[in-house]
């Protein structure tokens, strides 16, 4: 007969006081990252470019001409992505794991016991993977430059190469070193894109298995129906970060 919304007014306060925190710090986060990462890069180029003008001659004498300009484009930019996204996504999952894996403990010490060990297979597979992907990650950079320092030196030196009739000999240098970039980029991506699948397929795998068990214990009467709820929910949860965790492990490997 008289109703009192004073409490559900005062708690769609609080979430609307919470969005609005978490609004004006996404916006903060974005514009000092901006201000971080093109911060950082200019005095990395600033500093590599100084760096440059007190080599020897000998340097650019036995090192291509594109194979250096790649360092200042390819292998910048690899790092502005990691300093830009990879590591602030890297901690911001790193944070919501600890933070879900704390109240799925509080829920269910022996349910967050079988996910654990799902974690564990999840890092066991990312990590072979990764493995495997940072060798060619390396070997992609590498042939990166070899390829821009010969178009470069191509480029540079056309007038030699047609009095020479030396062209169908650059097409084949030219194709065999495109190869090899082909080769690499194909390997590293291959393994790197393999990580996702293989974690999204065991998060999916783990919810079954922690619904199983606890549809077991909730019939034995160790656990509640709504714990049971909100643990699972949890457990869908910790697949994102997790997931956003070896997304961003593959662009630290290139960038390293």
């Amino acid at each position: 007969a008289n109703p009192d919304y004073s409490e559900l007014l005062q708690a769609i306060i609080k979430m609307g006081i919470l969005y609005a925190i978490g609004i004006a710090a996404t916006f903060g986060n974005t514009k000092i990252m901006v201000y971080v990462t093109q911060g950082t890069m200019r005095n990395i180029r600033n500093d590599m470019f100084k760096h440059m003008e007190s080599l020897p001659i000998k340097y650019f004498d036995t090192h291509k001409h594109g194979d250096i300009m790649s360092m200042y484009t390819n292998d910048v930019d690899t790092l502005r992505q990691m300093v830009s996204q990879s590591i602030p996504q890297f901690i911001n999952s790193l944070i919501s794991i600890v933070n879900v894996l704390i109240y799925m403990i509080i829920l269910s010490v022996p349910l967050t016991f079988v996910s654990i060990v799902m974690v564990m297979l999840v890092i066991w597979a990312s990590k072979t993977a990764a493995s495997k992907s940072g060798k060619f990650f390396v070997s992609q950079q590498k042939n990166i430059g070899a390829l821009n320092g010969f178009i470069e030196e191509m480029v540079e030196g056309q007038k030699v190469v047609k009095v020479f009739n030396h062209e169908d000999a650059d097409y084949e240098e030219f194709c065999r070193r495109n190869d090899d970039l082909r080769g690499a980029a194909t390997q590293a991506l291959t393994y790197s894109g393999f990580m996702v699948p293989v974690v999204v397929s065991l998060s999916y795998f783990n919810y079954a298995l922690c619904a199983c068990i606890g549809a077991f214990f909730a019939i034995a009467g160790a656990i509640d129906l709504g714990s049971l709820a909100s643990y699972l929910v949890y457990v869908r949860q910790a697949a994102m970060p997790i997931n956003q965790f070896t997304q961003q492990g593959n662009f630290l490997l290139a960038a390293l």
